[in-house]
């Protein structure tokens, strides 16, 4: 049997949905090369990017760079090599630990996300058609297939600290970082806890 044979489809409703969700897949992938080609960047380029910008600074690793774009390490670094030939990202070494290496954006990394972060603005126009019922049940719905991929190994899944089970707040009240992750063990300030960590545990 196939999502792709009609008349399998005809009489088997998860396979339409499976057809549907495909069929957007292409979407996305469509709207990341148009964007890519206007920017003279390759849609991975971009996501990296993107990650770099809204990810929390402790969690910009390689390895989590590989995972979110469902590739190998070398991969993740080959493309890291050529935002910085493109002067987009700096690598430093961390002062305390050389074997860590910190990934920032520079001045036009954070000048291209600005062009390119406005991508899914197609699809959010057509959900915002939906009334708030219909976009509750849509989100509740695609939020447990997206878990189901992600605990496949599938997808890479992250969210910020404020609904996460490893997170505690105000721990340490008056300090600049008042906040805590159990997971990392390390101290949060409040611009931390308003970025993306792949280490999310939903409560």
């Amino acid at each position: 049997m196939s999502i792709f044979d009609p008349l399998y489809r005809q009489n088997n409703l998860g396979g339409q949905i499976t057809r549907t969700l495909f069929n957007i897949s292409q979407a996305v992938r469509n709207i990341f090369w148009d964007k890519s080609n206007l920017e003279h960047l390759t849609p991975a380029q971009i996501k990296t990017l993107l990650f770099i910008n809204y990810t929390r600074k402790d969690a910009i690793t390689v390895g989590n760079i590989a995972k979110y774009l469902s590739c190998a390490s070398a991969t993740a670094s080959g493309i890291l090599d050529s935002l910085e030939k493109k002067k987009l990202i700096l690598r430093s070494r961390d002062v305390e630990d050389r074997r860590k290496v910190h990934l920032d954006l520079t001045s036009s990394g954070l000048g291209a996300v600005n062009l390119v972060e406005n991508i899914g603005e197609e699809l959010e126009e057509i959900i915002s058609e939906f009334n708030d019922r219909e976009k509750a049940t849509l989100e509740k719905l695609l939020v447990r297939i997206a878990r189901r991929l992600n605990d496949k190994g599938i997808i890479f899944m992250s969210d910020i600290c404020t609904d996460c089970s490893y997170f505690s707040r105000d721990m340490y009240i008056g300090e600049p970082k008042p906040h805590y992750c159990e997971h990392l063990h390390t101290l949060l300030s409040e611009d931390d806890i308003c970025k993306e960590c792949p280490h999310y545990k939903k409560h």
